[in-house]
């Protein structure tokens, strides 16, 4: 019998997930217009999906989003998946073993729809810390359980106190193997409360490669700005636009750099839970 030849996928070195809900037409608009024209590059270097959750939608939203669909080519519908918070780590899983399935890539990146990618720039240093098990972002391994508001752990977490080391959700990028081990196990993940500690909890296992970047601003509130940024998150629609306006005309992120929080160098000989003190030196960004 004739063994049957790999299906070929489309090539391409980053792939960029970029996570919307339905009704955000506005949002995926100004992302377009904004950051992912920060770079000229081809598709073979990096393509864009915007993911979306589309059970239970109704008729009115699932033709709108079909008419968008048709217009730009760059929606991914996940018909099993109602948008609510709780679903974000099942929308993220998915997400990935979309990307598994479809495309032939080296990186993804997931980012959600309120970050500001220099996407260029993000290009040009993955390209010079690239590896096969590559798990990049900003690194937490201090974070403690929610056990009540929105973040409130309903996963069963009981594998330790803390949670273990994770790359904040605002925008992380992970290799082809990992996304892969992700996809081909989908069905065996504890899906926790939130996307990036399940991540994280997914990988701890695994011989990964942990680079901790503080030009990724991706906790849950800016910590400012800095020209370094690779990546910003919590930002508006009129926020990513002025940044945009701020690299294509001045050559900058930000007109006045400021901080709003202090930051962190991840100290990787230190247990887990004493990882992360932040510091006021302004030259970490």
């Amino acid at each position: 019998m004739t063994k049957a030849k790999p299906k070929l996928l489309p090539s391409t070195y980053l792939m960029v997930l970029i996570m919307t809900s339905p009704s955000d037409f506005a949002t995926r608009q100004v992302i377009r217009d904004t950051w992912l024209r920060l770079s000229t590059k081809t598709p073979q270097m990096f393509r864009h999906a915007f993911i979306i959750g589309t059970k239970n939608l109704s008729s009115a939203a699932t033709k709108k989003l079909n008419e968008e669909s048709t217009q730009f080519n760059d929606l991914v519908f996940l018909d099993g998946l109602a948008e609510n918070y709780n679903k974000l780590t099942a929308k993220t899983a998915h997400s990935i073993k979309y990307a598994v399935d479809t495309f032939d890539f080296k990186f993804i990146l997931k980012v959600d729809g309120d970050s500001f990618v220099r996407l260029g720039s993000l290009l040009k240093s993955l390209k010079d810390i690239e590896h096969p098990r590559l798990y990049w972002g900003f690194l937490d391994g201090r974070a403690k359980p929610f056990r009540k508001g929105k973040w409130k752990e309903t996963g069963g977490w009981i594998l330790c106190d803390r949670y273990l080391p994770y790359q904040l959700g605002g925008g992380y990028i992970i290799a082809h193997s990992l996304a892969k081990f992700i996809a081909e196990n989908l069905g065996l993940l504890k899906f926790y409360q939130s996307e990036d500690v399940s991540v994280g909890a997914w990988l701890a296992g695994l011989d990964i490669k942990y680079v901790h970047d503080p030009r990724f601003d991706t906790e849950f509130t800016s910590r400012g700005c800095h020209n370094e940024y690779l990546i910003t998150h919590k930002k508006s629609s009129e926020s990513l636009k002025v940044l945009f306006s701020n690299v294509r005309d001045k050559g900058v992120l930000c007109t006045k750099e400021f901080q709003a929080r202090p930051s962190y160098v991840y100290d990787f000989a230190a247990p887990a839970s004493q990882c992360c003190i932040r510091t006021n030196d302004s030259t970490i960004p």
